[in-house]
């Protein structure tokens, strides 16, 4: 006899969701990072290399990171500094201790993807958004004031010798269209003098919940840093295209941090954001956020500059005898 086996519910099919790829926050984030580790430095009167500014902000000194591995001694004291030890970075290429997970909304279809790591409030009648209303798309036309003689009257008494120049726009305008349908062409692949154009975008409609998973293997200073770097990059950023009109926004709210080393229930999981504002006043972040203010007074531009140096270029090996014979025949 068989038995029956009833495989576990997951999506037989594909569907398309936005996606907040974990790359656009990882990025971000070391910015805000060195912002806060850069103030406390000017407040101290001292300042960086260039080199280890650009370290800071984007993890890269240059384009060519060292080819020399890093000493057991270098990624020791990397680990263990406030910044380099959550961010990484640098021409040696320290490993970051913060993991950022792409960010997708939760829906059927991606609820297996929160299995491991689920937020401890996160429900499906709450928070569960249907597939069919995540985006919508709206289509964008750039008129052309010129062609349509909008404002006529303006045009007459700005532009010089006006009926000359409207006319041999115009006729530049039907001449590049003409061209372009006999290339077989879009009007954008010959030289265009209209401003008219036709734009379509697509985004995410307001309201949709992207549940933001981050893990940090880090100390407590380390993570007091990562707070404050979190409370910094909501106040500023945005996310996405077309910021400039307004597009981009977004709030972080009921954010939990969970202690997976804690074995007691009722210390491992601790509110430390909501609404886009730290929660400072509870005991936990008092004192992790104590431990970053500790260890702030401790950091040096010395010892950055010394951290994010590139290791001095190997000299080049002389040519063989045979080849520089052959330079001095020629």
């Amino acid at each position: 006899a068989q038995v029956a086996h009833k495989a576990p519910i997951r999506p037989s099919y594909n569907e398309y969701v936005p996606v907040i790829a974990a790359n656009n926050l990882a990025g971000r984030l070391p910015r805000h990072g060195a912002a806060e580790v850069l103030d406390v430095l000017r407040q101290n009167g001292q300042k960086v290399t260039i080199q280890t500014y650009s370290a800071l902000a984007c993890g890269a000194v240059n384009g060519n990171p060292d080819a020399k591995d890093p000493l057991f001694a270098e990624i020791m004291e990397a680990r263990a500094h406030p910044y380099i030890g959550l961010f990484g970075g640098g021409p040696r290429m320290m490993r970051r201790y913060l993991r950022v997970h792409n960010a997708v909304p939760y829906t059927e279809v991606t609820k297996f993807m929160f299995d491991r790591l689920r937020h401890p409030k996160l429900d499906d009648e709450t928070h569960m958004t249907k597939a069919t209303w995540l985006t919508q798309n709206w289509l964008l036309n750039r008129n052309d004031d010129l062609i349509d003689l909008v404002n006529l009257a303006q045009q007459q008494a700005s532009i010089e010798n006006y009926v000359e120049a409207i006319q041999q726009r115009q006729s530049a305008v039907v001449d590049g269209k003409a061209k372009a349908e006999q290339e077989k062409t879009t009007a954008g692949g010959a030289k265009r003098e209209s401003t008219r154009s036709f734009t379509a975008i697509e985004f995410v409609v307001p309201g949709v919940i992207f549940p933001i998973r981050m893990e940090l293997d880090v100390t407590q200073a380390q993570l007091g840093l990562f707070l404050k770097t979190l409370g910094r990059f909501v106040e500023t950023e945005r996310i996405g295209g077309f910021v400039r009109n307004g597009f981009g926004l977004f709030s972080l709210d009921d954010v939990h941090l969970v202690d997976v080393s804690e074995t007691d229930e009722s210390k491992r999981l601790h509110k430390v954001m909501d609404n886009n504002k730290l929660i400072t006043t509870s005991d936990f972040m008092k004192q992790v956020l104590g431990e970053w203010e500790t260890a702030a007074k401790e950091l040096n531009a010395d010892d950055l500059n010394r951290l994010f140096k590139p290791s001095p270029e190997a000299p080049k090996k002389k040519a063989d005898k045979s080849a520089q014979d052959a330079e001095r025949v020629q």
